[in-house]
């Protein structure tokens, strides 16, 4: 409690008071400037706190988060239900049974008669044909070791040394073409740690490596797929239509490598460069590509054309879902966009050929989207939308142009899981076996050729010096 005089306190009161009515107003226009000052702080701390409000809510529905960053509280894709039926076959499915070889693909065939005599003392009659019955499978795998002795001699005249030489397809090192191939399958296909890539080929062929020994035989691969992976991208400088995406695929003691990945029907080719940076793309692509680039919205690709544009629709999808998540009128505004592009992928799926009733409902809702002033965000979207307008639409009038870029984060999906599995890489060594490995394995996929057989023929031609496979698709 206070000791003052109250005589006192009111002395000072009147002290700070203006005293002329020129001073009351002075007072009151610095009061007004400092409470606009302050609303303004305001609005902004408001506007940075639905902004982290917002980054909270962001998951692989509304944002290019990939679904395993969603955590445990987010939906379960994995049990996600086309419908309520029942899982499995259904009632009055005829069923689906493997097809008998034929007899002359048997290796063994081993008779199973009945029992001589009945329980009543009669004798048993074998009657009708046999019921055949298959068991596949797989003898015991051990490795084949062959030694090559390297002899020297000496000529009688002149005393010159000559050195034994390896015969054709003999590598310098112990991993024979097959080995290094199974490595480098088990790495890329399989995504199997150098670890457990020791353990199966000790477990399964009998032979134990080193880990050192398996980096070493990735670096072997590696260097076998250079030249039909460089064959694949100069057959992709042709391609009409090409997805792209990148990925981070870091490097121990670095800051971060990222991992870009070309995508046509026939072919796909990754790269593990230093940067994600517009300089990336413009080198791979060339600063003026002549294909129709897929992409999301990403701002690298703005160097680009619109014309020869094709932004991604299911990015499109999640950011008018994070819009509709707003408050107020910009989350109104989202949801008409939302809902025009479900029409949009309806119509799609139906083989519409006339977009234009869709093409001015969706530049109003833009429009409407850019006018508001509740949400910077969702105008800035709207704006950049606009400015893309005809990357929208390409699909439209290229039959061959995809309205989503899936087809380039299918192909990522792969060397995702290996970033997961095997941790960052630890080498420019590494970063190519990944890049050329996985080049071979989505490639040959979508030309339907077994990717074992193409890393054994790669191998033994590198082996050999001789030319190998082609990546690039005939015809």
């Amino acid at each position: 409690m206070s000791n003052q005089d109250p005589t006192e306190e009111s002395q000072k009161s009147q002290a700070t008071k203006p005293a002329t009515l020129a001073l009351c107003h002075q007072v009151i226009d610095g009061l007004t400037v400092e409470i606009k000052a302050l609303n303004q702080q305001l609005l902004a701390h408001e506007e940075a706190l639905a902004l982290l409000q917002e980054k909270l809510k962001l998951n692989s529905r509304n944002s290019s988060k990939p679904p395993s960053s969603d955590g445990p509280g987010g939906p379960n894709r994995a049990a996600r239900r086309a419908s309520a039926r029942k899982r499995g076959a259904q009632k009055g499915h005829p069923g689906a049974y493997r097809e008998l070889l034929p007899e002359a693909e048997v290796d063994a065939v081993h008779e199973c008669p009945p029992p001589d005599r009945c329980e009543c003392g009669a004798n048993v009659r074998v009657r009708g044909k046999a019921l055949r019955h298959q068991v596949f499978d797989v003898p015991e795998v051990k490795a084949r070791v062959d030694e090559y002795r390297l002899y020297s001699g000496v000529c009688a005249g002149c005393t010159k040394v000559h050195q034994g030489v390896l015969p054709r397809g003999v590598p310098r090192g112990q991993m024979g073409p097959r080995a290094l191939s199974i490595v480098g399958y088990l790495g890329t296909h399989c995504h199997l740690t150098q670890g457990k890539i020791r353990h199966v080929m000790a477990q399964l062929l009998g032979v134990d490596f080193s880990i050192g020994a398996v980096s070493q035989a990735h670096g072997k691969v590696s260097q076998a797929l250079a030249t039909p992976v460089a064959q694949a991208v100069h057959a992709m400088a042709s391609a009409p239509v090409v997805h792209v995406d990148e990925t981070r695929y870091p490097r121990e003691g670095t800051g971060g490598s990222w991992t870009w990945g070309l995508v046509t029907p026939m072919v796909a080719t990754f790269s593990t460069l230093p940067s994600r940076a517009r300089y990336v793309f413009e080198n791979l692509m060339g600063p003026k590509p002549e294909a129709i680039v897929v992409s999301d919205r990403y701002g690298v690709y703005d160097s680009m054309d619109v014309n020869k544009r094709q932004v991604c629709w299911a990015h499109l999808l999640r950011d008018f879902i994070r819009i509709s998540e707003r408050s107020g009128t910009a989350g109104r505004i989202g949801q008409r966009l939302l809902g025009l592009g479900y029409v949009m992928f309806r119509w799609r799926e139906r083989g519409c050929k006339n977009y234009e009733p869709l093409q001015r409902r969706l530049r109003v809702a833009l429009e409407r989207g850019v006018a508001q002033t509740e949400c910077s965000r969702t105008a800035n979207t709207c704006a950049n939308l606009l400015r893309l307008w005809p990357a929208l639409w390409t699909f439209i009038h290229r039959p061959e142009v995809q309205p989503t870029n899936n087809a380039a984060e299918q192909a990522l999906r792969g060397i995702v899981l290996k970033r997961k599995i095997s941790g960052p890489t630890r080498s420019r060594r590494g970063e190519e076996f990944i890049a050329r490995g996985f080049s071979v394995l989505e490639s040959c996929r979508r030309q339907g050729r077994n990717m074992l057989d193409f890393l054994h023929q790669s191998i033994t031609a590198w082996i050999d010096q001789t030319p190998g496979p082609s990546l690039a698709p005939s015809g």
